[in-house]
Formats: structure tokens, C-alpha cells, sequence
């Protein structure tokens, strides 16, 4: 069911689902083992158009060499098992930490960073303050020139050139929720 709702949403004209499905949005519960990734990259019909939805991290694998991470981004379209050389978009970002040592008790700490084109990512400022598991609302709006992305109060745009854009959700060492995921058309 999940891969005919992204067909509505992204306003295929095969199929016709109920109005209150594509309002909701979708859950995606991107699961992924030690040291192990996932991504789906998801068609839109091009420019202008926006991603939103929430996620939330649900669980940290232990690994001595990745930190747990999710990530939105709009990209270029690339071939299956490539990275693109562009992208925009935001990063939530967890480290296990010995909750006798945080001043919270919590077994992590999660910071959201605006993540782009391959640079160090930028950590928004008191993001790391969020308890863990927190839900994060996200919007990402792509005009053909720009991507903006929002995060909570927070806002910040980046250049972007992508003749056939897609949203890629990348998550590694760890679980992380999506829902309310929904891309629309701003045409």
C-alpha cells in the first residue's frame, strides 16, 4: 500500500485514492542495521513542488563507526546506487550516550543540521536541547532554483539546479519514523 500512496501523492493519474489518504500523508518506517543504509528516492513531476511531513527517531543500533542518521533531501535524479554531486535538505543525526552521564537520563542525544551538497553539515542551534524520539516537523520546497527548507521556527535556502528532481530519504544505524510524509504539487 505504501508504494501506491506515493503514486497518488505525487499525482499519478493511474489511480484514485480516497481524498483523506493523500490529506494524511504516508508512515514510512525506515529500519536499518549496524553500519547499514537505506534510501528511497521518490519521483515528483518536477518543479515547483513541496515535501513535508515528521519524523522521529525510534530506536539507535550500536556501531563503533556510524552515528544513526535520517536524512530528506532534494537531488537530482542519479542511476540506482549512485550519489548525487547535488543536494539540499536537513539531517537528523543521533549518538548514544551513558545515561548516567546526560544531565536528562536520556540514553541519546539528536541534533538536526541543514545538510548540503557534501558540506560539514550545519548544526541548527539548540536542536541538540530536543530529547531524543522527539517528533520533528520538516517542509522542503523546490522552485526549480532553490530548495527551502524548513524546520520547526527555522529556514534556510540553498541554490539547486535539477532538471528531474527527487526526494531522497536516506536512514542508517537505526530507526527512524516518517509520517504525514506527503509531496504536492505548487503548480
Amino acid at each position: 500500500m505504501k508504494g501506491i500512496s506515493w503514486l497518488f501523492v505525487i499525482g499519478s493519474p493511474l489511480l484514485a485514492l480516497p481524498a483523506t489518504a493523500a490529506a494524511q500523508g504516508i508512515t514510512y518506517d525506515c529500519d536499518t542495521a549496524a553500519n547499514h543504509f537505506s534510501e528511497l528516492d521518490l519521483p515528483t513531476d518536477g518543479a515547483p513542488f513541496t515535501v513535508s511531513g515528521n519524523v522521529q527517531l525510534n530506536s539507535l543500533v550500536a556501531s563503533k563507526e556510524y552515528a544513526a542518521v535520517a536524512r530528506v533531501q532534494i537531488a537530482p535524479t542519479v542511476a540506482p546506487g549512485q550519489s548525487p554531486a547535488a543536494f539540499a535538505g536537513f539531517a537528523l543525526t543521533a549518538l548514544p550516550v551513558d545515561p548516567k552521564k546526560s544531565p536528562s537520563g536520556a540514553t541519546a542525544i539528536q541534533a538536526l543540521s541543514w545538510n548540503v551538497n557534501g558540506k560539514d553539515d550545519e548544526v541548527l542551534p539548540l536542536s541538540i536541547m530536543a530529547k531524543p524520539g522527539t517528533v520533528q516537523p520538516f517542509a522542503l520546497s523546490y522552485d526549480g532554483s532553490k530548495v527551502s527548507v524548513t524546520l520547526g521556527a527555522e529556514t534556510k535556502s540553498f541554490p539547486l539546479a535539477a532538471a528531474k528532481p527527487v526526494v531522497r530519504i536516506v536512514c542508517s544505524t537505526g530507526e527512524f519514523l516518517f509520517t504525514g510524509l506527503a509531496i504536492k504539487s505548487n503548480r
